[in-house]
């Protein structure tokens, strides 16, 4: 979701929604930017595991601010 398309939604928040936000908001200007993020393994379903030996493991380590 964009910028432009949050800032777009805030007017339709209700009071609860909006009081969650500015917290949120707080909490991350406080912290001095974006709380880290925990890392994530992605990794291909197989329908055979004789298909296995097929792939080769590979290693990415992405940048923190990297958009997935």
């Amino acid at each position: 979701m964009s910028t432009a398309e949050i800032i777009a939604e805030l007017p339709r928040l209700t009071t609860e929604e909006l009081a969650q936000v500015q917290a949120k908001l707080r909490e991350l200007v406080e912290s001095g930017g974006a709380a880290p993020r925990p890392p994530q393994i992605h990794s291909p379903r197989l329908a055979n595991l004789e298909q296995a030996k097929d792939f080769v493991k590979q290693v990415v380590e992405l940048a923190p601010n990297a958009k997935l």
